[in-house]
């Protein structure tokens, strides 16, 4: 039985974010590109090359129609690919 609030349809387009991580005790910006997977008035799911993790707040670059959101759950999918879901803030 699905959970979700609202429907998610299909979102195949490049997602351009920025992060900030923690590397060794050092605060990092990162650019990121990412395969757009499915999208609902709440978030957004990705395939991205970098292991990012809940908590991790993302500025999106290119126009999506929401400025920012938050990682809510990663999963790892293959060797160097993860998939992501985001809430829009």
């Amino acid at each position: 039985m699905e959970k979700r609030e609202y429907e998610r349809t299909p979102y195949e387009q490049m997602v351009d974010v920025t992060v900030s991580v923690l590397q060794f005790k050092e605060l990092k910006s990162l650019n990121l590109k990412g395969n757009g997977i499915d999208i609902s008035k709440a978030g957004l799911g990705v395939r991205v090359d970098y292991p990012l993790e809940p908590g991790h707040v993302l500025k999106f670059n290119n126009a999506i129609g929401h400025k920012t959101g938050i990682i809510r759950w990663s999963m790892k999918t293959a060797k160097n690919a993860y998939r992501i879901g985001i809430k829009f803030v």
